[in-house]
């Protein structure tokens, strides 16, 4: 008789197998995560020498202006924004994700995140090709790409807009307006103090740079280092930053506000997120294995619409840091700026702000709430 194996035994190797292979996608999950959980701590740990040496040099952590409002009852603008003035109500903890919105843009109100006009050139085919992508995939509810980075109608409406238009004509925006509601031109999150600012955020058009009082209220002009004297004016500044003159270059470079960064510069390396590499005192910001280049795939742009009637669409680069899930850190430093908080959401990227009691949310609150702080990763300042 010839041999072979019965039923009963295929099943059981059969099993064996399946549950073998369970195992391994277990174990290969569980290392990615715990890769993950290290990468976000190490990232961390450079942030806070970078916000140790910035307190050492100016005496206070930076002191990032309110960009939106801390009040978790504030209800958020169409780009995400929590209101400062205006409509308010408790988040509807029956919608896990519309809540999320209004307690994350509460998170926010003090970004991590320094972001500022494109500059011209290459750029602009590059966004105008994602744009149309982007348009074409805010259709596709089903899409697996859509779900996972744009599931919700604020950012759907966004990406219906399209934002081809990256010239950015000044001439539909608002000078004068420094409400982060009204104009976002610029965000100065952390990321603009640890940074040679005017090195990093003065490469988009000369025309956003003296004009806008967002720039202005939130820069001082600095004099030339070598001469002591005023420099005069932001264009001719901006016109350094551009400038393919290395002395032009080592003037920007040499202003004090602007060489002191240089001290901690080196916990940056590779650790950022940007559109593109940045070479700041010998160091490159860009991390490569993080999705650092701008594409279809990961379009780390915002969108925004200008002010005074045009409904022209404008884009902002960004420069920042995140976690290992790639999603933002969080920063909390109350004036005077003598001490701070920054976390992690976790694998899950849900926290809840720090300042807000628990004590005062109901049971579907706190349950909802629980479960997105169980898996933070929380750093305090000494």
């Amino acid at each position: 008789m010839k041999k072979a194996f019965t039923l009963i035994e295929l099943l059981i190797v059969v099993a064996v197998l399946v549950t073998l292979m369970g195992l391994m996608f277990k174990l290969g999950a569980v290392g990615g995560d715990s890769y993950r959980r290290t990468r976000t701590i190490t990232r961390m740990q450079k942030l806070e020498n970078c916000l140790s040496g910035y307190n050492a040099a100016f005496g206070s952590y930076p002191p990032v202006k309110l960009h939106a409002s801390r009040n978790i009852n504030s209800r958020i603008d169409n780009y995400g924004h929590g209101m400062q003035t205006g409509e308010s109500g408790e988040p509807n903890w029956n919608d896990e994700g519309l809540a999320w919105d209004q307690v994350q843009a509460a998170c926010l109100a003090q970004p991590v995140a320094c972001r500022f006009p494109f500059p011209d050139g290459p750029y602009n085919e590059l966004i105008r090709g994602i744009s149309t992508e982007m348009k074409r995939r805010a259709g596709q509810s089903g899409n697996e790409h859509y779900r996972k980075y744009w599931g919700n109608e604020r950012i759907k409406k966004k990406l219906e807009a399209g934002f081809e238009s990256v010239n950015m004509n000044a001439g539909g925006l608002d000078h004068d307006a420094v409400d982060w509601g009204n104009l976002q031109l610029f965000q100065f999150g952390v990321m603009s103090y640890i940074l040679p600012r005017y090195l990093v955020m003065m490469n988009g058009n000369s025309q956003f740079y003296g004009n806008f009082r967002q720039w202005t209220v939130n820069n001082e002009m600095p004099s030339d280092p070598y001469t002591g004297r005023p420099i005069g004016e932001w264009a001719q500044l901006r016109n350094l930053v551009v400038s393919d003159n290395m002395s032009d270059l080592a003037k920007v470079a040499n202003i004090p506000s602007q060489s002191v960064c240089a001290r901690w510069m080196p916990n940056l390396a590779g650790a950022c997120r940007a559109n593109h590499n940045y070479k700041l005192f010998g160091v490159s910001l860009r991390d490569d294995t993080q999705g650092g280049n701008l594409s279809v795939e990961n379009p780390w742009i915002e969108v925004f619409s200008a002010t005074g009637g045009n409904s022209q669409q404008y884009v902002l680069d960004e420069v920042t840091m995140v976690d290992g899930w790639l999603n933002p850190f969080y920063y909390y430093s109350p004036a005077p700026y003598q001490r701070y908080i920054l976390w992690s959401g976790g694998p899950n990227g849900k926290t809840f702000p720090p300042w807000v009691s628990r004590d005062s949310l109901g049971s579907k609150a706190k349950s909802t709430v629980g479960s997105w702080t169980h898996d933070d990763i929380v750093h305090m300042s000494n």
